[in-house]
């Protein structure tokens, strides 16, 4: 294969998976390795609680230092928060719709 074969002579790519790669603008093999994603977060490097900002989205190393609250804002919705600490300082961690995570933090444990 060269980087200009058509995506439909890649091994496991049908009809419809050509069709959906086209849509997107996907043509070549070329096109196909350098499509990136629209978004990306970095998750290499945890920050510390004092570095980050109020709902920016970061990776934190820390010890929750409180039960983890369910509660339901609404029909249908639900709003989950975890209070978290470490050197630098505490932070209230907002989910919603995540009720599944109550089963994965416990107070002292580092997360």
């Amino acid at each position: 294969m060269n980087l200009n074969d058509d995506v439909k002579y890649i091994k496991g790519v049908g009809p419809n998976r050509v069709q959906l790669l086209n849509k997107i603008g996907i043509y070549t093999l070329k096109d196909l390795i350098t499509y990136y994603p629209r978004g990306y977060e970095d998750r290499s490097k945890p920050k510390n609680i004092c570095e980050c900002v109020n709902g920016e989205i970061a990776l934190i190393e820390a010890v929750a230092v409180s039960r983890f609250i369910d509660s339901r804002i609404s029909k249908g919705r639900t709003m989950q928060k975890l209070t978290v600490r470490d050197e630098t300082g505490q932070a209230t961690i907002t989910w919603f719709n995540q009720s599944y995570l109550k089963s994965k933090f416990q107070v002292r444990k580092k997360i």
